[in-house]
């Protein structure tokens, strides 16, 4: 099993470092209800902070000061990092918050080897917090290192601007080593409410962090696998006698959609089954079921995610404060407010997941059922249309099978069947389908391999709005509520070319930038328009160089009030 974990340890090797930490650069961290967490997750090596090639998959919880996690998100890597928000509900209360963040490798390590960032949260809207927010505000501190490098410089084309008024900002690097990195960029309000302090990548990289050594022979060593391909679904399957075998059972995983994911593992000695999925798929409909004719005599569970305590994370104490920031929390939840009322004229864009062809292309046979004549049921349509199905009766259940006389011998087992990437074993479900909701069917004649599982040819519907229900139940099939990576989003830019662009919708925004996937070349260019707001704003750069060199540079700007003039 450690096998997969990795492939070239060689039969003599007994143990296995764990050299994996994250780090996370937020927008902010003090927020008011209403507003928007954002943030650019690394994953990097201990040793040297150079980009991990372990995990594909990295996770990011907040924590309260009851150590009970109130949102919890899986990210997807992509080149050792990746990128989330948090929209701030009124639901959470006024108070301390960890920002935690972690890969299920680094789970073989101490919890405070994790990634852990203070986070303030204020709720204006609960009348009866007010002392508790005075005294949350009372731990931050407004002041924070100074953040220089000499090789990157942060250029802009003055220093004070009007509202609505564009930003030419240039990220100048005299050292070719930067460039190769990954960054992220924020320009945001500064106010004279405390927060607690940004842990910059320098910060980060100057405290020592070591590997784990795990031992492969200690009997009571509990391993935690790393998502080493993609994310990793696991469960077991148990026999509802107790006697049937539970090993090398067949155990199936549909992931339906525009573009859906098939899978076949087998059962270990135990009852044990994982998939490893290694493209991403946002969809929370998942589907895992037992693929035997003894189907019914088992019983199949998803397990959870690994259980954290966070028992011993600490929170520091409240203290007093003064009544004095109760104008800029007043402004801030003000901004918010307005921001999120006209959100759907400024709204993120959700980058499309690339397209994959099915796992089958380019082997199958199709059908676009518009280039025939159209028939309502399935019968007529393999009968005038996809001539190579044809259906049996097997006591009550009803299965589809594929086969070409000229080509292949007929065989008695069915054919694999999906419907939009869903895996049907019974297709009683299609009898009286309307076939008319059905765009194409696809077809493989002759013996089909998925994993080591073997079907008599193979046969995929797909409707035109992919939202196939089947209605099979059965302790053989779970449909359990997985945590699905968090998509990646394109956040928006507010422009103002013309003077009359947006004239009549008022721009508040806080944040006037956030870029969590900076390219830096050698006169790397990043602009962005001023808001409503006056003030100060600051402008903060972190990342990593893949030679583990940190980066964090900032840089503020100021934004006078036009109407004032």
């Amino acid at each position: 099993m450690f096998v997969l974990i990795n492939t070239q340890l060689s039969r003599s090797q007994q143990t296995i470092a764990v050299d994996e930490t994250v780090f996370i650069h937020t927008n902010a961290t003090t927020l008011v209800s209403g507003e928007t967490l954002l943030y650019k997750i690394y994953c990097l090596k201990s040793t040297d902070k150079t980009p991990s090639n372990i995990s594909k998959v990295a996770y990011v919880e907040l924590v309260d000061d009851t150590k009970k996690s109130v949102f919890k998100t899986k990210i997807s890597l992509e080149n050792a990092s990746g990128q989330g928000d948090y929209f701030i509900p009124t639901t959470l209360k006024t108070g301390s918050y960890k920002l935690i963040g972690y890969t299920n490798w680094m789970l073989n390590k101490p919890l405070n080897e994790s990634f852990q960032l203070n986070i303030n949260i204020v709720n204006p809207y609960k009348v009866d917090e007010k002392t508790v927010a005075a005294n949350i505000l009372a731990n931050g501190s407004t002041s924070d290192e100074n953040l220089t490098n000499e090789n990157i410089a942060l250029k802009l084309n003055k220093k004070t601007f009007s509202n609505r008024e564009f930003v030419d900002l240039k990220i100048q690097s005299s050292n070719a080593n930067l460039t190769d990195g990954t960054y992220s960029l924020s320009v945001r309000k500064l106010d004279n409410i405390p927060a607690q302090s940004q842990i910059s990548a320098v910060k980060f990289a100057a405290n020592p962090s070591y590997p784990i050594v795990l031992d492969l022979q200690k009997q009571d060593q509990k391993i935690i696998l790393p998502e080493l391909r993609g994310e990793i679904i696991s469960g077991k399957i148990t026999a509802k006698n107790n006697s049937d075998k539970v090993d090398n059972i067949s155990v199936g995983l549909s992931i339906p959609g525009k573009s859906f994911a098939f899978e076949v593992v087998k059962t270990d000695q135990n009852g044990n089954f994982i998939f490893n999925v290694n493209k991403i798929f946002y969809t929370s409909n998942i589907v895992i079921q037992i693929i035997d004719e003894k189907a019914n005599n088992y019983d199949v569970a998803v397990n959870n995610s690994p259980e954290i305590d966070y028992s011993q994370i600490s929170f520091e104490k409240d203290s007093k404060l003064s009544y004095t920031f109760k104008e800029s929390l007043l402004e801030r939840s003000i901004s918010s407010q307005v921001e999120n009322a006209y959100y759907h004229k400024k709204v993120d864009n959700v980058e499309k997941a690339p397209a994959s062809e099915s796992f089958y292309y380019p082997i199958a046979k199709e059908y676009i059922l518009d280039d025939f004549t159209r028939f309502k049921t399935l019968k007529e349509t393999i009968t005038e249309v996809a001539v190579e199905i044809y259906s049996k009766q097997k006591d009550d259940k009803f299965y589809l099978h594929v086969n070409d006389p000229s080509i292949f011998p007929q065989l008695p087992e069915p054919a694999l069947v999906l419907v939009d990437g869903l895996y049907i074993e019974n297709q009683n479900d299609l009898q009286n389908y309307n076939m008319k909701n059905v765009y194409k069917i696809e077809l493989i004649v002759g013996r089909y391999y998925v994993g080591s599982k073997s079907f008599n040819g193979l046969i995929s519907f797909t409707t035109f709005d992919r939202d196939f229900k089947s209605t099979q139940t059965g302790s053989f099939i779970a449909k359990p509520t997985v945590l699905r990576p968090q998509p990646k989003k394109i956040y928006n830019k507010v422009k103002y070319e013309n003077t009359t662009d947006n004239q009549r919708i008022p721009d508040f925004r806080n944040q006037l930038l956030w870029n969590p996937d900076v390219q830096l070349n050698n006169d790397s260019e990043t602009s962005f328009y001023t808001s409503d707001l006056s003030g100060t704003f600051e402008i903060r750069l972190e990342g990593f160089t893949k030679n583990g060199i940190p980066v964090s540079v900032k840089e503020n700007l100021e934004v006078q009030n036009t109407a004032a003039n």
